[in-house]
């Protein structure tokens, strides 16, 4: 895999994850709100940590 195949797999996987927190607010009623919060926070800890990875890919390496 390159760089930029590995780096098109974030975005994407960051888009499927941003697509299911604007859904899941509508889940609210079958879920309950505690189900919600976690969720939510689970896929924003993701988010974060693809960020993360997508950073450090793209920082030069060191000699």
């Amino acid at each position: 895999m390159t760089l930029e195949e590995g780096l098109e797999l974030i975005n994407n996987y960051k888009k499927g994850l941003e697509k299911f927190l604007e859904t899941l607010p509508e889940q609210s009623v079958q879920l309950g709100s505690e189900m919600i919060q976690i969720l939510t926070l689970n896929s924003k800890n993701q988010i974060a940590n693809l960020e993360a990875i997508e950073k450090s890919l793209l920082r030069p390496a060191k000699s």
